[in-house]
């Protein structure tokens, strides 16, 4: 997935030159979650496996449009990283994994992202979440 960037990059006039970058997890996983491993025992995870495959791609410069805010300029530049990677646009920061939501903003957030992903998908038009039920093997 794509996480949301801090917006202060995109806030000055400047060039932006977005990488995409997905990691294969084939010999190992490269992300770190702080909150269920300490570093050094990540970094020995690291330094020890056999290799950390990734594909990247060097994206086409971007600048702000006339008009366009630091918001949706960092955005824009998401969502480009995102397709051309085949990742999924998440509009939610790292930081969310941290902290107890209520059953309400939970739900939200689901909904949120079913719905992404049904826009995404290469189901049929036809089908939604709530008719996915004949989809599932029965025992």
């Amino acid at each position: 997935s794509v996480m949301m960037f801090k917006k202060g990059s995109f806030e000055i006039d400047t060039v932006i030159y977005p990488v995409a970058i997905k990691y294969n997890t084939l010999y190992t996983e490269a992300f770190w979650n702080s909150s269920e491993q300490s570093f050094a025992k990540y970094l020995f995870m690291m330094l020890t496996s056999w290799a950390l495959v990734c594909d990247v791609w060097y994206l086409p410069p971007m600048r702000r449009l006339p008009g366009e805010n630091a918001i949706t300029f960092a955005n824009r530049v998401k969502a480009l990283i995102a397709k051309k990677g085949g990742l999924v646009d998440l509009q939610w920061d790292g930081m969310i994994k941290r902290k107890k939501l209520s059953e309400r903003i939970r739900q939200s957030l689901m909904d949120l992202e079913r719905q992404q992903f049904l826009e995404n998908s290469v189901l049929p038009r036809n089908i939604s979440h709530g008719n996915l039920n004949h989809l599932q093997k029965k025992d």
